[in-house]
């Protein structure tokens, strides 16, 4: 069991190791997993190279130089498509050599259209795979270029001159009265509304009058001229 000086030991010797501190010591320090092949062991299978993992690992790590764990993740997707896509196509290649070899009588005229033939389903499942690595590839692609990881791809802030100042004229001030107040300034004249001639000349006053006896209702006698006949003789 370890006693308490021990336990005050170790946390005083932990203090004093903390790994680089210095811009370059970080930076040789970030590839310590993919030399020591701790990368390449999580996505290799029977047949694969490891160490051709970790190099195309570092190729990408130091070529975007990733600094957030986002960035990272980013360029662990570009290795990781481009890994499985060259799995892929080594994948059919040999389904190719396969196929050949399974046929009883092989044609020697067409090889290729009787594999296809005999294997069309597996083929197409194998290019939608390669399709879907590709697809991841880009992806990644275009996000590690729109977030500008790289130092040297992010674009220069553009300089801006000053704007010039603007100079504003105010009109002079009327001198107050005699008063103490300034009189308000008088209204501007509204203006003459001037008519083309027209071109027919206007109506009679006269033409427009309707005779007032037109206007007044008739009266009872002339309604009923028979009943008030007597009258007239």
């Amino acid at each position: 069991m370890s006693t308490i000086r021990q336990i005050e030991a170790n946390r005083r010797n932990a203090q004093k190791s903390t790994g680089p501190r210095s811009a370059g010591g970080k930076a040789v320090s970030r590839f310590n997993a993919l030399k020591t092949g701790i990368y390449g062991r999580e996505q290799v299978i029977r047949g694969e190279n490891p160490a051709t993992l970790d190099a195309l690992a570092a190729e990408y790590h130091e070529r975007w130089r990733p600094a957030t764990p986002e960035a990272r993740a980013l360029v662990d997707s570009l290795v990781g498509s481009e890994w499985l896509l060259r799995r892929l196509r080594k994948a059919e290649a040999q389904y190719w050599e396969y196929r050949m070899d399974s046929v009883l009588r092989l044609d020697s005229n067409n090889p290729l259209g009787q594999t296809v033939a005999n294997g069309a389903e597996t083929f197409a499942r194998l290019q939608r795979r390669i399709d879907s690595a590709e697809r991841n590839f880009h992806r990644a692609l275009k996000e590690l270029r729109r977030t500008a990881v790289h130092p040297s791809a992010q674009p220069s802030s553009p300089s801006f001159a000053p704007a010039a100042p603007i100079e504003i004229t105010l009109p002079p001030e009327s001198p107050p009265s005699a008063f103490g107040f300034v009189p308000s300034p008088k209204p501007s004249p509204a203006p003459k509304r001037v008519f083309a001639a027209s071109r027919y000349p206007p109506p009679l006053v006269g033409q427009l009058r309707v005779k007032e006896s037109l206007l007044q209702p008739p009266s009872l006698a002339e309604r009923h001229p028979s009943a008030f006949g007597f009258f007239r003789k």
